[in-house]
Order: structure tokens, then sequence, then C-alpha cells
């Protein structure tokens, strides 16, 4: 794939090929016109279409390509013992049962599911790493919270782990938004231990909670069966796997879980080196319908909440049928939730740092962030095209999650 840019016109040529021979070549061109004419942020044609093409190379490369047919040889399989470029991308959980399946017939094996970050640890045999689901290495980060600390230094040479890292009140609540203090790859060494002090002080407590094992002494396991990958997962201390019944459904529904994993016993899971994470290994069973989106647009709020972004506008990317790259869909707006006006004056914060003034305001692109959203049921498309929520409530902002990620 070539893409370039001429005056205001992003050219881009793309081809397949097959023993050393190349296809037929594909070329669109797309005409790119300034933006906020009279503002302090505006942009002639010329500099909106090389923003334009520099966010779509951006885009190129999260999703896999690379710069030359070298690296991508390269790329076609993992090297434990060498860093992860971000073309790695591990598997995910399946969002929900088939229709036909019965959770409850026996064959299911459960395991809480915890409200946290995803974070990747790995032994190269010369460097430990740990990254988070966008494999971004923030090791200096996370070296704070003693957990991750603790389970780098059990991690044999040549392995990777995923897990969970997860933050609990004093009264035992899960805290997700409290975790983003060590594990933004923005923020500072020094910032993060301070943080993580301050937090231990007023009485939270973390784990890091090892749910599966993608490389261990060098050997690609993904293949093995779930039961087998448990038995490797026990070095950083045993999991609870219960076989799945109602009763503790309802047990964990009166004790205000968030849902469980479940899993066959000879389940496998994957990666691929594509940056897209296939769905595969596990499912997930859930009280709470929870969903991730991109905000696009902010607006301060009303009352105390003036002087602070309070509501964001949603979007998410849908698949479909009339074009070649998903299509990103509007689903409308949605207050602070249970974001707080501490998470909310870090976002404001932020906001006003990049340029942006205290008002309804649309996002750069690359201004875009995710967040976390509960919501009682979605409605129907209506006549401007949206897909909204009843009754959404944003949890918290994940710098985890690729935007790519946000799908209807």
């Amino acid at each position: 794939m070539i893409i370039e840019v001429k005056d205001n016109v992003i050219i881009t040529e793309w081809w397949t090929s097959k023993e050393e021979e190349d296809g037929k070549k594909q070329i669109t061109e797309e005409t790119v016109h300034g933006k906020n004419k009279g503002r302090s942020n505006e942009t002639t044609d010329n500099e909106q279409a090389i923003l334009e093409y520099e966010r779509k190379i951006k885009k190129k490369k999260e999703e896999g390509y690379v710069e030359n047919r070298e690296d991508a040889i390269l790329g076609e399989e993992i090297v434990v013992s060498s860093t992860l470029t971000q073309s790695f991308a591990p598997c995910k959980p399946i969002s929900k049962l088939k229709k036909d399946d019965d959770p409850y017939d026996g064959d299911w094996l459960a395991e809480r599911k915890f409200d946290g970050s995803c974070i990747l640890l790995h032994n190269t045999g010369t460097e430990k790493i740990g990254y988070t689901r966008r494999i971004k290495p923030i090791t200096e980060i996370l070296s704070v919270v003693n957990e991750i600390r603790n389970a780098l230094e059990k991690l044999p040479e040549e392995s990777l782990i995923i897990g969970e890292l997860i933050a609990f009140d004093k009264d035992g609540k899960e805290d997700p938004k409290v975790l983003k203090a060590v594990t933004t790859e923005t923020t500072t060494e020094a910032k993060a231990k301070n943080k993580y002090n301050s937090l231990i002080t007023e009485g939270y407590t973390f784990t890091y909670n090892v749910f599966d094992v993608i490389f261990w002494y060098g050997e690609d396991v993904t293949d093995r069966t779930f039961l087998e990958r448990l038995e490797l997962t026990n070095h950083f201390g045993e999991r609870k796997i219960e076989t799945f019944t109602e009763k503790l459904a309802n047990q964990a529904k009166e004790n205000d879980w968030e849902g469980f994993i479940l899993r066959k016993a000879d389940d496998q899971i994957t990666y691929t080196m594509n940056g897209k994470p296939k769905r595969k290994g596990s499912y997930k069973f859930k009280f709470i319908e929870t969903t991730d989106c991109i905000v696009t647009k902010v607006s301060n709020g009303s009352g105390k909440h003036e002087v602070r972004f309070a509501r964001f506008r949603l979007a998410q990317y849908e698949n479909s049928p009339f074009f070649d790259e998903p299509v990103l869909v509007d689903c409308g707006w949605a207050g602070g939730g249970r974001l707080g006006e501490e998470n909310m004056d870090i976002v404001t914060s932020e906001l006003l740092e990049k340029g942006y003034k205290l008002e309804k305001t649309e996002l750069k692109e690359e201004d875009w962030f995710v967040v976390e959203l509960e919501y009682q049921r979605r409605q129907e498309r209506n006549n401007k095209g949206q897909l909204c929520f009843e009754f959404p409530i944003i949890v918290r902002t994940r710098n985890d999650k690729p935007l790519s990620e946000c799908e209807v």
C-alpha cells in the first residue's frame, strides 16, 4: 500500500502480491479541505490533508501494517525472545454464549470476571517487560505496583502471560478508575509511585490475576487445552475455577459481581500478528450490559459541573456491507456517570492543555479516547442513523482499549 499527499488530495494505492507477482492495483483519491476557519486552530487545505494522511498511517500501523517488506516477513510469527511489536494481539473472550448454549449444563468452568486493566508480562530472557492491552511497554510505571513486580520475578525466561491488574477499595469493592494512575503510558514513574503509595495508605489493595499463558519457556502453548494452561498459571497462585451453576450465578448477583468468564476444559486460545484480536477461548457471562465507546465530542456540564467537561458524545465502529472499512456510528450523549469529579477534572485538564475551550466542542481524531459504558439496553436505529443507549452510565476511561475495538 502506498499513501501520499499531493496538495490537498490523499492518494491511496494498494494491491496484493502472490509468488512475487503483483495483483491488480486499486487507487482512491480523497480531497480534503481545511477546518476551523477564523479560529486559532485553523488549518489550510494542505495542512488538513497532511493531518488526515498522518492519521491514516497511524491507523494502518495499528492494524499491523509495517513500513517495509523485511519487517512484514519477520512479523509473521512472534519471537518471544524479542520485545513485542504493536501488531501482536492476544485473543479476547467471546462477547456472550451462543443462543443454544446452556450455561448450567455442567460442562462450563467458571471464573469470576473482575473489572480491572489487562496487563501482559513478558520475560525475553534478557529483559522483563510489562505491556498494556495495546502492547505499549510501561514497565517502569507498572513496577511501582508490588503485585506486578512479584509476578515479573516469578516469570520464567522466554515466557509471556496475560492477566488483569485489579484495585479494591477499603470496603473490598473493585475500583477500576484508580488504575489509570499506574497504567497510563503518559504518566511518570514518580507520579505513579506517589499515587500508588497514597492509595495503599487509604486502604486500597491490588492484585494481579494471571488468566492465561501464551508462551512458556520459549514454547507457544496456545494450542494446549485450558486445563493444561491452568496448571501453568498456578505457578503464580491458585485460581478459583468452579463448575458453573445457577446457584453460583445467583450468589454472584447478590454480591454485585460483574459476572463470570466461562470456558470448556479443552478450549484453546490464539493470537494474531495484524493488530486485530480474535475472539476465542472463553465467553463472557455478565449481569450488566457493558460496552466500550469512543468519545468524539465533549461539553461542560451545568450547575457545579460548569467548570469541567461532564457530557460526552459517544460513537462506535459498525461493519457495513457497503464499505470496505467499518463506519463510525453516532451513539448519542452520556453524562459523567460514575467517573466522579476527580476523573472528570483529569479529562478536563488534559483537554485544556491541548488547547480546547470549556464549551461544547468536537475533538480532533487524534484526541479521541475510550470510555467503558454500562447501559440497560440498546435502542433501535433512529431516523438520524444513531444507535443510542438507554440509561448510559460511563464507568471509567480506558487507555488500554484501541479505538478500533469499540464496535457495535
